[in-house]
Formats: structure tokens, C-alpha cells, sequence
């Protein structure tokens, strides 16, 4: 009998071990991804105004089925040639590996929006997926923020 009970209490602080240790995973990413992201949003705060521009916008499913995603995306610019921005920051969507040495895939939207009255703006969306055997997962970590003419 007390063999029995014994059992039963250690399968379950073994099932207490294995979802602690499923969920401390799951944190571990979402951090590694908030990370990426502000590194990302970081990129587009040390720009000009005019050198915040996309490449070319992406195409896949992933990338336009997201919320962020609007047709009318900010690509092609007036940078000048001497503030060129680094193609990370006018990438649309790339996978990068993280200090975990786990895959991330780093979709960015920019759009320009003009609010009643105001004049152009620049909204940057940039939205972090787990990656998983080349498979795009779960969002784990958005960013937004908005960008004035008067930043330069």
C-alpha cells in the first residue's frame, strides 16, 4: 500500500518537473525574442526619418496574414547615400539565430500614416516568430512604434 501512494506521489512531482521545465523553455524564448525585437526597433531609431523603408515588401503567407501587414508598405527611399541603412533594417522579414542559438524569424512592417491635420508618419511594427525545423511558429514577441519627419 504505502508502495502505491509512493508511486503515485512521485509521477506527480514528476509531472510537476516536466511542465516547470516546459514553461521556464517557453519563457527563456519569449525573452530571446523581446530582445530581438528591441534590437530590431533599436536599428530604425538611430535612422533618419527618410532612411525608415522597407527593400521590398514580403510575399509569403506568414508575412501577409499578420495584422501589422498592409499592402501600402513604406518601400524605397530618399536616404541619402551617406546614411545608408543597413539591410537588416530594410529587410522585410529574415530569421535570425539568437544568443539561445535558437532560430527566430523577424517580420517588419512599415507603413505611412497622416493623421487628421498632422503630417506624415511612419509606423514600424516588427513581430518575432519561433522557428522550428524551418517551420514558422507562434508570434512570441511584437513591437510598435512611431516615427516623426522631425526625427530628421
Amino acid at each position: 500500500m504505502a508502495m502505491g501512494v509512493l508511486a503515485i506521489a512521485i509521477s506527480a512531482q514528476l509531472a510537476v518537473f516536466a511542465s516547470s521545465y516546459t514553461s521556464l523553455s517557453r519563457a527563456s524564448m519569449k525573452g530571446t525574442a523581446v530582445t530581438v525585437a528591441d534590437k530590431q526597433m533599436e536599428t530604425y531609431r538611430t535612422l533618419p526619418y527618410s532612411c525608415i523603408y522597407l527593400a521590398s515588401a514580403g510575399g509569403d503567407g506568414t508575412y501577409t496574414g499578420d495584422s501589422a501587414y498592409s499592402a501600402s508598405q513604406v518601400t524605397g527611399s530618399s536616404c541619402s547615400p551617406n546614411a545608408t541603412p543597413a539591410t537588416s533594417a530594410t529587410t522585410a522579414s529574415q530569421t535570425v539565430s539568437g544568443p539561445d542559438n535558437r532560430s527566430y524569424r523577424v517580420d517588419t512592417y512599415i507603413v505611412s500614416t497622416t493623421p487628421t491635420g498632422g503630417r506624415a508618419l511612419k509606423k514600424v511594427t516588427v513581430v518575432v516568430h519561433a522557428v522550428n525545423s524551418g517551420v514558422v511558429g507562434n508570434v512570441l514577441a511584437r513591437e510598435a512604434s512611431t516615427f516623426d519627419q522631425a526625427q530628421g
